[in-house]
């Protein structure tokens, strides 16, 4: 089974030429991890670069000038680290509720809305505004992540909000200062691809929702690109009016891509995400907008991860090797 494409211009999948809105989120906390704010811009300079360098103009054009999404900073966020308290909570919000209203207005506009992370918290607003923008239809998510994120305060080991992103649009036991976020997509209309590192509520959630996923080893079984063409039939089925792809850098393998900040073996490499992006780009499926999420590039001074980000993020746009 197949999403069909819109007739109308700029209603089918947005990956391979429409407009590109570039939403930079500087977030941090949701990860209690610095580093993760230098994300957005490195990687929004490293597509630029890479573009002009490599004489790709008709690739150029279509990135515009985008919006950054402002990130405030307790002024005592050291002593507040990993206290399992939601100490960032208000912060948190704050950036997704306003990330929310980037998103919504990015696809509103015709383009496709390309969120720079920044950790992973940054998709509760993300998701919100996808489905704004998406309704009176119905969103569906593909999220390719080691993790569900779908814990929530009462679940969560280590009760960063990071990983409670997915839990908050879905409604899962939404902290109090994310309720204008959440629900905002159905369990049935997320595909998770890819999880490797499921905590006992989340695995809970999965089941008790009927949440649709394959494991990175169901994944390696079915095979990587069968697997991608599976969630898309699923959201196909579902009859869902836009998709929005949220794509987490670990669930690469460490070994190709270190500077991330919750690393586990096993992990696509790079052919096998370059195949995955490729699927998704090429499918006839309404992907409207997209999460890159979690690159820390402190954690890597040789600069292997960024460059590696940068590239896996210019085949997903319609970069190719011809």
């Amino acid at each position: 089974m197949t999403i069909a494409r819109d007739t109308e211009i700029g209603t089918g999948n947005r990956l391979p030429d429409a407009p590109i809105w570039p939403i930079r989120v500087p977030l941090w906390l949701g990860a209690e991890r610095r580093g993760a704010e230098a994300a957005p811009a490195a990687l929004e300079a490293g597509l630029r670069a890479r573009w002009l360098t490599a004489e790709r103009p008709g690739l150029l054009a279509r990135l515009g000038a985008g919006t950054t999404v402002p990130v405030a900073e307790p002024a005592d966020a050291e002593g507040r680290l990993n206290r399992k308290s939601l100490a960032f909570l208000p912060e948190v919000a704050a950036a997704c509720a306003a990330t929310a209203e980037a998103v919504a207005t990015a696809v509103g506009s015709g383009a496709l809305a390309l969120v720079l992370g920044g950790d992973h918290a940054l998709s509760a607003g993300s998701i919100a505004g996808a489905a704004r923008a998406a309704a009176p239809g119905r969103l569906g998510v593909i999220w390719l992540d080691t993790h569900p994120d779908l814990n929530t305060p009462v679940t969560s080991p280590s009760g960063h909000l990071h990983g409670m992103a997915l839990a908050a649009p879905l409604g899962f036991g939404v902290p109090a200062g994310m309720a204008g976020l959440g629900p905002a997509v159905a369990p049935a209309d997320v595909c998770l691809l890819g999880a490797r590192d499921i905590d006992p509520g989340e695995r809970a959630a999965i089941a008790a929702h009927g949440v649709w996923a394959l494991t990175m080893e169901e994944w390696t079984d079915v095979g990587i690109a069968a697997g991608v063409d599976a969630a898309l039939a699923h959201l196909a089925g579902r009859g869902v009016a836009a998709i929005h792809v949220s794509f987490d850098l670990d669930v690469l393998d460490p070994g190709m891509l270190p500077g991330t900040g919750t690393t586990v073996p096993g992990g696509l490499i790079y052919r096998e995400a370059s195949q995955v992006l490729r699927r998704l780009r090429d499918a006839a499926a309404p992907v409207r907008s997209v999460d890159w999420a979690e690159l820390n590039p402190s954690l890597d001074p040789s600069g292997q991860s960024t460059a590696a980000a940068v590239s896996l993020l210019a085949t997903l746009l319609g970069e190719t090797m011809r």
